[in-house]
């Protein structure tokens, strides 16, 4: 029987009996004694009158063979498929006279008959149906007779006892043990047992015809199938097309060039969305057809063709494995699209963590107002373009894309070929779209190589957003399924380890000389202002008012200076591993683009600087966290436990933060009421902690958070060639950061009254991502990577250490603060601190950012800012800052990666107190 994939269909089963009925019918055949075509009537009729004249036994069964004998000829030559019409019908009259003369000599009892009538050979399944529903009275048995008469031709008869045996609807023949004897009684009792034995034998064959028919007894088929062939429905759905594989083949290529049409769209910026205009696959068509040759185009179709032939091969459906492929990357477009708005980045691999760690209603909640109409377009679009694939599923007859039979996989040869050959495609679709996806990556791989050489493929994975946009969507984030977060540097062993350790455990005793405080007898506060920056420092912004005036004097009064941040728009948690853990992004693989995401998961353990409270004070609030939003953000819950913090508070956790107001419409947790639960808890004891505060105020998107009546800065902003949009976007932006302002200064006004040493490190993290007008220009991307940050300390510790040391003005980045912090302190340190401050003041600012014919721009090497902001390649250090770099990077690859050779060396342990 043929099957098809994991199911077997009551049709399939049905035509089996029917088949296999014919064949094992044929071979009882066999064995079945054929007649002459005609037999002459007189012949016939001598044979009866014989019959009726010899009065004993033998002489009677001997006329009764002769006649049941011409019996069989006749329904033989009313069977054949070659006889005309005329002859047919003339036949069957004389099978229904000569039978009707017969049974009058007959003299066996009506059960002997019935019994022989047990043995009848195959009738068709539907033909016994009928003749179990109707006959009552000759005319109906005549029918009966005339029908299967018409069926016999196919349906030789069935092997009964290892005799043969030959049927229709109106006579009965047996042969029990090689011979019979046939009895003659009187007329009506013969008359009344012929006519038992005809219903008795429509009635057995209706129940066992299929059974005695095939070979494999007791398989029937359902006669709710049966039934169902006849409705009128199935005569139409079993005409339904079955599509070629060419067809396929042209729509895999039309779904393939479409998605990739929705992919560079995701990317390109100029590109908008009209909910007025005309369909959302008519605008991105209009808008990115022209661009599928192009090399983003060609490497999108590479990896849109490999995802879906595997999708194809593993589902084999074809037309549901299309549905799935195209709704996937409709939305994977759309996404790409919000997410590079919002944050001037695409979808990477670790992003798919917040969905799986149910962060999706979170993530939508910071989808724009102007790009809900998007949303909704692209949710329509889904929706219809699902039915339509599911409805051809239906109406295509090929219902698996590769034949297979996973219930009889090994019947026959088809079933074991279509089996191999349905499991073979799946993996090697499989492995051959993963290894693709690896070797983008890997520049001695064959994919690296072919896409290099054909299509110019030079990946820029430092850069997500510019290499999605060089190389498309589907490349970047196949080139990051695998992450190597550090090359293994050529002189990492045990005794390199070891001897950099003594090294910096000297440097260490030479600083902690000059030094007379420990860093843990502060409590030192970490403050990440979300988007935190001066707006009037990005070149064409003016503003007739300051919209930061504590900040900006507060930094000529204490250590501060402009971070230099690795992100525009976003990368707000790899600024905030760089602080906890003094790890530097610009030293990781570039295709480590998210720690949080891509590496701390995968740690055991990782050092943090919040662990030296935790060694020091011994408490269970030694170092704790609040962060007012969600806990699972950038996967923050499971990663501060890896941090040792003491607790975690957001607005999900329990207890949750205490104070959730918010500014006006903003919709997220005001920094004022960030600060106040950083204060109870400072006020709550009397330990010396480590406080870290992830802010949310400034978030994006900047829409209607602040109403331009009561917005200063709406006038205050005088601009000039700036759309209406980005104006806007600015001006809510701008009342943001001064109400952050006003709220740091009342904030570290309430620090002063309380009476113990607190230090405040702040910094923005990246600058938002609305100043479409300077991007344009790549004179301007160092200005778009400046932030602002200060480290301040409270009236109890200036007056308890009056050695303290204030450094204004210095270039930074985040790795550095704690660095910073006990020099500002005048503390001491630890052999790691030792080491960052010596490369603090020989690489003041590193990032993965290189100059470019005297620009600045993304390059794939370290690029480091002096004290005085200028631009140093990595190449034209002196050998000093090289040798710092290069231990800075041994180090930074034994505490992630590497065999972790330092922890057994105190390297990271701060000097116990004397």
């Amino acid at each position: 029987m043929a099957d098809l994939d994991q199911t077997e269909d009551p049709k399939d089963l049905h035509e089996q009996i029917e088949q296999e009925s014919g064949h094992a019918g044929a071979e009882a055949g066999s064995g079945q004694a054929e007649s002459p075509q005609t037999a002459a009537p007189a012949e016939r009729e001598a044979a009866v009158d014989k019959s009726a004249q010899q009065p004993d036994a033998q002489t009677a069964a001997d006329t009764t063979n002769t006649a049941n004998t011409a019996n069989q000829e006749a329904a033989e030559s009313a069977m054949n498929r070659g006889t005309t019409e005329s002859a047919l019908g003339n036949d069957a009259q004389a099978v229904k006279q000569e039978m009707s003369e017969t049974a009058q000599a007959n003299e066996t009892d009506a059960n002997s008959i019935a019994s022989s009538s047990e043995t009848i050979g195959t009738v068709d399944g539907e033909t016994a149906d009928t003749a179990q529903t109707g006959e009552s009275g000759e005319q109906n048995n005549d029918a009966t007779v005339q029908h299967a008469a018409d069926e016999a031709a196919d349906q030789p008869a069935a092997e009964t006892g290892g005799e043969s045996s030959a049927e229709t609807a109106g006579e009965t023949t047996a042969e029990t043990g090689g011979e019979g004897a046939l009895e003659t009684t009187d007329e009506p009792a013969a008359v009344t047992a012929n006519e038992s034995a005809k219903d008795s034998a429509a009635m057995s064959a209706a129940k066992g015809a299929t059974k005695a028919a095939h070979k494999h007894r007791g398989v029937h088929a359902p006669q709710w199938w049966v039934r169902y062939k006849q409705t009128k429905f199935y005569q139409i759905w079993d005409k339904r097309i079955k599509f070629s594989y060419g067809a396929y083949a042209v729509v895999f290529i039309v779904v393939t060039l479409v998605m990739d049409m929705f992919q560079l769209w995701g990317t390109a910026i100029g590109s908008t969305y009209d909910p007025n205009g005309p369909s959302l696959l008519h605008q991105v068509f209009k808008a990115e057809y022209i661009w599928l040759s192009s090399t983003s185009g060609w490497l999108n179709m590479i990896g849109l063709a490999l995802i879906y032939l595997a999708v194809i091969c593993v589902i084999n459906r074809f037309w549901v494995a299309t549905g799935i492929f195209g709704a996937v990357m409709t939305v994977f477009g759309i996404a790409n699209k919000i997410k590079i708005a919002l944050r001037n980045e695409p979808i990477i691999p670790s992003d798919l963590l917040f969905i799986s760690g149910g962060q999706g209603g979170e993530i939508t909640s910071f989808v724009s107002d102007d790009m809900k109409s998007l949303v909704n377009a692209a949710i329509w679009f889904v929706v219809w373009y699902v039915i339509i694939c599911f409805a051809l599923q239906f109406i295509d007859k090929r219902r698996a894309f590769i034949y297979c039979s996973w219930m009889h996989p090994i019947r026959n040869a088809k079933n074991i070929c279509g089996t191999l050959g349905r499991i073979l495609a799946a993996v090697l679709s499989v492995v051959l779209l993963v290894n693709y996806a690896w070797g983008l990556s890997d520049t001695e791989s064959a994919s690296y190589r072919f896409t290099s050489k054909t299509f110019g493929y030079s990946p820029k994975l430092w850069n997500a957003l510019e290499d999605a946009q060089a190389s498309g969507t589907v490349s970047t984030f196949l080139s990051l399924t695998k992450m190597r977060a550090m090359e293994k540097p050529d002189a990492y062993s045990e005794q390199e380890m070891n001897k950099l350790a003594a090294t910096y455990r000297k440097q260490a005793d030479a600083i902690n000389e000059q030094r007379n405080t420990q860093l843990t007898d502060n409590t030192v506060i970490a403050i990440l202002s979300e988007s935190f920056s001066d707006p009037t420092r990005v070149p064409g912004i003016t503003m007739s008012e300051d919209p930061i005036p504590f900040v900006r004097q507060l930094k000529n009064d204490t250590t501060s200076g402009i971070m230099l941040s690795s992100g525009y728009g976003g990368g707000t948690a790899n600024l905030e591993y760089q602080e906890l853990t003094g790890q530097s992004m610009a030293v990781f693989d570039p295709s480590m683009l998210a720690p949080y995401q891509q590496l701390v998961p995968k740690l055991r353990s990782i050092f943090t600087f919040n662990q030296m409270w935790n060694r020091a004070c011994g408490s269970e609030k030694c170092s704790v966290a609040f962060h007012p939003y969600q806990k699972n953000f950038y996967m923050r819950d499971s990663n501060y436990k890896k941090f040792q913090f003491s607790y975690f508070r957001t607005q999900d956790t329990q207890p949750p933060v205490t104070h959730q107001d918010t500014l006006e419409n903003s919709w997220v947790v005001s920094d004022e009421a960030a600060y106040r639960d950083v204060l109870d808890e400072v006020k709550s004891n009397d330990l010396n902690q480590f406080v870290q505060l992830i802010t949310m105020q400034n978030h994006a998107p900047y829409t209607t958070q602040y109403p331009d009546d009561t917005n200063q800065f709406v006038a205050a902003n005088t601009s000039q060639g700036l759309s209406g949009d980005e104006k806007h976007a600015i001006d809510v932006y701008t009342k943001g950061i001064n109400y952050t302002d006003k709220a740091t200064e009342q904030f570290l006004n309430e620090l002063n009254t309380i009476n113990k040493p607190i230090t405040v490190i702040f910094y923005g993290d990246h600058l938002p991502g609305i100043y479409s007008t300077a991007q344009k220009n790549p004179a301007n991307d160092l200005a778009l990577h400046e932030t602002d940050y200060f480290i301040w300390s409270n009236t109890k510790a200036r007056e308890t250490n009056k050695s303290m040391v204030d450094h204004p003005g210095q270039y930074s980045t985040s790795n550095y603060f704690m660095a910073q912090t006990a020099t500002h302190l005048n503390a001491k340190v630890s052999p790691y601190l030792a080491l960052l401050t010596e490369l603090h003041q020989a690489i003041p600012a590193m990032v993965r950012i290189a100059p470019t014919d005297g620009k600045w721009a993304p390059g794939d090497t370290v690029t480091v800012i002096d004290k005085d902001g200028n631009l140093i390649p990595e190449s034209q250090l002196d050998e000093h800052a090289k040798q710092l770099l290069h231990d800075y990077t041994l180090v930074q690859y034994d505490m992630t990666v590497g065999n972790r050779y330092l922890e057994g060396q105190q390297f990271l342990q701060l000097p116990d107190a004397q």
